[in-house]
């Protein structure tokens, strides 16, 4: 990438680089690194990014919404971080333009591809936390996420815990929750019933109650802070 490339990108983000090479690293899709014979790509700084756009989302809708609970701030996480969201904010910012790609990849689509574009997104979050620090990645995350996060709290969908979670565990795992219910014990005209709730087969939360309905929505919740411990 030629030096006024880095500094038009630097503008598109509104953000300057000290280490160039990272802003560089950070556009390089791993099919230009595998065409060109080098190990240089953005996958690791796109870990480092995912990491941080999460952290900084957490932060900024816990203090900005304290009305919510729990499960309604982990729904609105689950709708914000996810690669649908950012690969429209790649687009919104031009970024397909800039991308180092292989020819293969060019050729079929891949400057537009929802998947490269979230990528790369993740991986420039993950190069400026590098380069400018906390605050700066912050800055940047929030002031490109305002109309988001705005829209998307403001939409009264929070419905209960367990659409909560099962939307939460679609947007992160493609995986719907299942369902186990006992009968726990109980007189037959008071019955107590005990629910689990899997995800990909592991038992993320339990829950007692009355009746069935009441036992999983107990075991929904508790999956729902089981799943906010696992992000921490």
């Amino acid at each position: 990438m030629a030096q006024r490339d880095v500094a038009d990108v630097e503008k598109i983000l509104n953000v300057g680089f000290k280490d160039k090479n990272l802003l560089r690293t950070a556009l390089t899709h791993s099919s230009y690194a595998y065409e060109n014979d080098s190990d240089n790509f953005n996958e690791k700084l796109e870990f480092l990014g995912d990491a941080v756009l999460g952290m900084v989302v957490t932060e900024y809708i816990y203090n900005q919404y304290p009305e919510m609970n729990e499960g309604q701030l982990a729904k609105l996480r689950a709708g914000l971080v996810n690669a649908n969201i950012l690969a429209e904010l790649g687009r919104d910012l031009n970024i397909g333009k800039y991308i180092f790609i292989s020819n293969g990849a060019e050729q079929t689509g891949g400057r537009t591809n929802k998947s490269i574009m979230a990528d790369c997104l993740e991986a420039i979050i993950g190069s400026i936390y590098l380069d400018r620090g906390y605050e700066i990645v912050k800055e940047f995350i929030i002031n490109l996420m305002i109309d988001k996060i705005k829209a998307h709290a403001g939409k009264k969908i929070l419905g209960d815990v367990k659409s909560t979670l099962q939307e939460l565990t679609m947007a992160k795992w493609g995986a719907l929750p299942e369902y186990k219910i006992d009968k726990q014990g109980g007189p037959a005209h008071e019955p107590v019933f005990k629910a689990e709730v899997l995800i990909n087969g592991k038992v993320l939360g339990h829950g007692i109650g009355k009746s069935k309905k009441k036992a999983e929505k107990v075991a929904a919740g508790e999956a729902l802070k089981e799943i906010s411990k696992l992000e921490m």
